[in-house]
């Protein structure tokens, strides 16, 4: 019965259009991952159903991800199918190549911190009268950066009355009170990813944005204090670190 029920749904599957991929790989400025795919299925084709297909027609894969945030998967090919052939399975509705994305390159301003156009900033953006008038700190709320984690030890993190940041798996009353590391240091794109625990910044992206939301290093007890001293947009926020960059190189979009 449950081999009749799997036969079904894919024999109906085959009914509606052939599935679609969506090459990418010859646009400008556009870096993937070879043999990597993204691959959503058709609506009640369940993840077994798609991987017994691809098993019929022969498929050496690896399978990256499995999502419920759409029907579909990330998956390595180690044999000479390609996008169009993933496509061609009963089952699938559409196929992407992995795309790459770098971290941001952090370019260091020529402006000194004294320059107007810097210290006026928050006045500009309104961020003083959220602070002075409408005493809005950022308390209570939660925010998440998803980028190449966070320096938790930071003294522009740490909680108040502490001269040093945490990261609440290691220490009490930490800022970072949330974090993991998806990809891992030696991540490239390239490579498989070594998820763990700790999400410890160590390409400087990630803490730099972490700064501008919720940084404090108005009084900084630790050398070297900042050249000037400089506080977020909600300095009392707590912060939960997702890692998806290595150390170095990029991350894939699955």
């Amino acid at each position: 019965m449950k081999f009749t029920t799997i036969l079904s749904a894919l024999a109906a599957a085959t009914l509606v259009s052939a599935g679609k991929f969506h090459d990418i790989g010859n646009s400008e400025n556009v870096n993937i991952v070879p043999g990597a795919f993204i691959v959503e299925y058709h609506d009640g084709i369940k993840h077994s159903d798609a991987r017994n297909a691809l098993n019929s027609r022969k498929v050496d894969y690896k399978v990256r991800n499995e999502y419920n945030v759409f029907n579909g998967a990330a998956i390595s090919v180690k044999s000479k199918h390609n996008g169009d052939d993933l496509a061609s399975v009963p089952g699938v509705k559409n196929v992407w190549p992995v795309t790459l994305y770098s971290v941001p390159k952090i370019q260091k301003s020529k402006k000194k911190p004294t320059d107007p156009e810097v210290t006026s900033l928050h006045h500009m953006t309104g961020v003083d009268v959220v602070h002075s008038k409408l005493k809005l700190t950022g308390k209570g709320v939660k925010v998440g950066v998803i980028d190449s984690g966070i320096d938790y030890k930071h003294p522009a993190f740490a909680a108040s009355g502490a001269n040093e940041g945490c990261f609440a798996r290691y220490g009490k009353k930490c800022r970072v009170a949330h974090g993991w590391d998806f990809v891992g240091d030696d991540y490239t794109g390239y490579n498989e990813p070594k998820p763990d625990s700790d999400p410890m910044d160590c390409g400087g992206h990630g803490s730099h944005v972490a700064g501008i939301i919720g940084g404090n290093a108005l009084n900084v007890k630790v050398s070297p204090k900042p050249p000037q001293p400089f506080v977020g947009v909600a300095p009392e926020v707590t912060f939960g670190a997702y890692r998806v960059f290595g150390c170095d190189g990029s991350s894939g979009d699955d």
